[in-house]
C-alpha cells in the first residue's frame, strides 16, 4: 500500500502435524479443525482496492482539467465488524485514494465511503451499502496473548484475495520508535504488501490484531521475511469505537511530556524499577499543571491500569475520555503521592500534534463531467498509425488526452489507448464513440463497456455513465 511500512512472515509447519508423545499440549483455544475455522472467518474478510493519482514532480497531483497519467491501483485488506457494512482497515491503505472499492469474499464489489481515519494508531473506518446483513468477526482480547500462541492472518497480499497464513506470536509490545505509543504484536505469520488492514486472529476466531507493517531485508522486493507487526485489538477496538461514536478519536490530553525512566534515572531518584515516565515538560495551565505536576516528577501510574513503560502510560492517558477525571500516582522527593487529573480534549493549536493526522483522501478539485467521459479523441489517419506503430489497417479511435478527475480517468484510460468499440459496436471516429455512449444513456444504462487497446493488449473496461 502507499506509504506502507515494510514487514514479513513464515508458515509454521507443525500446525498440521499430529501431536506425538511428550509433545506440548495444544493451546486451550485449539479449534480441532483449522480448515473449518478458516472457512467461518473468510466471509468477513474483505479486499480493498484504491485508485490514486500519480504525483507530479514536487508531490502535487493533477487538479481540475489538467491531464493526468494512468491512475495507480493499490490493494489492501480489511474486515467487517458490523452487519450493516462497517469495515476496519489501516489509514495508510486509503489515505491517498480518490476512489475506494471493497470486494467481499463472494466476489461482489461495492464502493466504500471513508468515514474516519486516524494516523496514530494507523486505522480507518469504512462503510459499504450492500443491502443485506453481512458476516462479521468479533474483537478478541489482545491483553491475553502469550508469546508462542498460534495466530492466523487473512488478507489480500499482492492482490491475491483471501490468502491465509499461520504463525505464532513472536513478541509483544514491540516498539518501532515511530510514535510514543507503539505497542505492536510481532508475528511470523506471513504478511506481505496488501495484507495491511487485515485481521490477525486467535484460534477462537477473534480479531486480536490489525496487520499493519512488515520488515524485510530487501525494501525493493517488499517480501515477507517473518517479521510482521499488528496493532493490538485493545488499542484498535477503542479507536474504532470512538470513530463510530464521534467521527474521530477523542484523545485525552493531560499536558505532560514524558520520557522513559532509565535504570540510571531510577537509581538516582531512588525508584525501585523503571516502570514510570519522568516529566520533561508541563503545558502551561494544562491538566497536569493544574494538578501540581512538575518537571522531574515521575508518573508511576495513570488511572487504574498497571503500566510497564512510558508508552503504556501515554496510551492510558490518550484513551481516557476528555471531561473525565483520573487518579495519577507521582513520585517526587522519594515519596509517592496521588493527584487527580481532569483530562482535557486534545488542543487544536498550531504546531500541536493531532493523533488523527492530516486529512486523508486529498481534494482532487472540480469533478469533470461531460458526455465524452473526459476523453480527447481523434480518428486514426495513416500518419497517426505510422507515428504510433500501428498496422495499416488498424481500426478504432485514438485517445489523445484524458481529463483529470473524470470518468475515463477513474477506469484508467490513458493517452495513446485505442477505443475499438462501444459495447459490441466498432467505432472509427469520436462521433461514433459519443453516439454509442448517448444510446446507452437513452436506454437508462448507468454503465457501459468500452473495448480498449492499451500497450498492444485489448481489454474491456466498464465506464460509468451516470453523472458523467
Amino acid at each position: 500500500m502507499p506509504g506502507m511500512r515494510l514487514v514479513a512472515i513464515a508458515l509454521v509447519a507443525w500446525l498440521g502435524m499430529p501431536l506425538s508423545c511428550g509433545a506440548a499440549p495444544p493451546p486451550r483455544d485449539w479449534p480441532g479443525n483449522l480448515p473449518d475455522l478458516v472457512a467461518s472467518l473468510l466471509p468477513a474478510v474483505v479486499n480493498i482496492s484504491i485508485l490514486m493519482q500519480q504525483p507530479r514532480a514536487g508531490g502535487s497531483v493533477a487538479q481540475g482539467a489538467e491531464e493526468m497519467s494512468r491512475p495507480i491501483k493499490e490493494f489492501g485488506s480489511g474486515f467487517l465488524i458490523d452487519p450493516s457494512g462497517y469495515i476496519v482497515t489501516n489509514r495508510h491503505v486509503v489515505a491517498a485514494a480518490y476512489e475506494v472499492t471493497v470486494t467481499l469474499a463472494d466476489g461482489h464489489p461495492y464502493p466504500a465511503s471513508v468515514l474516519s481515519t486516524n494516523e496514530r494508531p494507523d486505522l480507518a473506518l469504512l462503510k459499504i451499502e450492500a443491502g443485506r446483513a453481512l458476516p462479521t468477526v468479533p474483537w478478541g482480547d489482545s491483553g491475553a496473548l502469550r508469546i508462542g500462541q498460534t495466530v492466523i492472518a487473512i488478507g489480500n497480499p499482492l492482490g491475491l484475495s483471501s490468502t491465509v497464513t499461520v504463525g505464532v506470536v513472536s513478541a509483544l509490545n514491540r516498539d518501532l520508535n515511530e510514535t510514543m505509543i507503539d505497542d505492536f504484536i510481532q508475528t511470523d505469520a506471513a504478511i506481505n504488501h496488501g495484507n495491511s488492514g487485515g485481521p490477525l486472529f486467535n484460534l477462537a476466531g477473534e480479531v486480536i490484531g490489525v496487520n499493519s507493517a512488515l520488515f524485510t531485508p530487501d525494501a525493493a522486493n517488499r517480501g515477507s521475511a517473518g517479521l510482521g507487526l499488528a496493532i493490538p485489538s485493545e488499542d484498535a477496538s477503542f479507536v474504532v469505537d470512538q470513530m463510530r461514536r464521534y467521527g474521530h478519536l477523542r484523545a485525552g490530553f493531560v499536558g505532560l511530556r514524558l520520557q522513559q525512566t532509565s535504570p540510571a534515572i531510577a537509581s538516582l531518584l531512588g525508584l525501585p524499577n523503571t516502570e514510570g515516565g519522568i516529566v520533561t515538560a508541563v503545558w502551561p495551565d494544562g491538566p497536569g499543571a493544574r494538578a501540581d505536576v512538575h518537571e522531574g516528577d515521575v508518573v508511576l501510574q495513570f488511572g487504574d491500569r498497571h503500566t510497564t513503560d512510558v508508552r503504556a502510560l501515554l496510551r492510558a492517558m490518550g484513551t481516557t475520555l476528555p471531561g473525565t477525571s483520573a487518579p495519577m500516582v507521582v513520585w517526587r522527593d522519594g515519596h509517592t503521592r496521588t493527584v487527580t487529573v481532569a483530562v482535557a480534549s486534545w488542543p487544536k493549536e498550531e504546531g500541536m500534534y493531532d493523533p488523527a493526522g492530516p486529512p486523508a483522501m486529498p481534494d482532487r478539485g472540480r469533478r469533470m463531467t461531460s458526455p465524452d467521459l473526459g476523453l480527447h479523441m481523434v480518428a486514426l489517419t495513416d500518419q497517426l498509425r505510422s507515428d504510433h506503430k500501428l498496422a495499416p489497417d488498424q481500426g478504432g479511435v485514438l485517445v489523445l488526452g484524458v481529463e483529470a478527475n473524470s470518468a475515463a480517468a477513474d477506469v484508467g484510460v490513458s493517452p495513446g489507448d485505442l477505443i475499438l468499440s462501444v459495447q459490441s459496436t466498432p467505432v472509427s471516429s469520436p462521433d461514433d464513440v459519443l453516439r454509442g455512449l448517448a444510446a446507452l444513456r437513452e436506454q437508462g444504462r448507468e454503465a457501459g463497456l468500452l473495448l480498449l487497446r492499451s500497450r498492444d493488449r485489448p481489454h474491456w473496461e466498464v465506464v460509468p455513465l451516470k453523472g458523467s
